[in-house]
């Protein structure tokens, strides 16, 4: 086996365990471990990796795929086709999540100190900017 060919085996691997993944992580971000998610991050990361080492090899002018090559090629086609819902799904959960935390961090600025000066004649004042 060419050392194109492991690399491209390899890249058949890491597309199989981040399409398994990313199955497992939720759509709501607060019920996923952090674990999960950086899982996923470090199996993107190691497949970009092959990526880069798969297309030094495609360079070469000479370099054509075999038939083989071609059948795993169709298994990474029907993967990505799998996992492109996926990460769509978790791109927008991160995306809610973000914006969630934007809306309660813009919220609590809002209020500034009106727990701290003391309120005079039993009146409560709200204090927003």
């Amino acid at each position: 086996m060419d050392a194109y060919q492991l690399k491209l085996a390899e890249f058949l691997d890491l597309t199989e365990k981040l399409n398994a993944q990313a199955k497992a992580v939720h759509s709501k971000m607060d019920d996923n471990e952090v674990e999960q998610i950086e899982a996923v991050q470090a199996l993107f990361e190691k497949r970009q990796t092959v990526i880069d080492q798969l297309s030094e090899y495609t360079k070469n002018p000479e370099f054509t795929w075999t038939t083989e090559d071609k059948k795993v090629i169709k298994q990474l086609k029907d993967h990505e086709d799998e996992l492109q819902p996926l990460l769509n799904r978790l791109h927008q959960s991160f995306s809610v999540q973000l914006n969630k935390m934007n809306q309660t961090s813009q919220a609590s600025k809002k209020y500034v100190g009106a727990y701290q000066t003391p309120s005079t004649g039993g009146s409560f004042i709200d204090q927003r900017k």
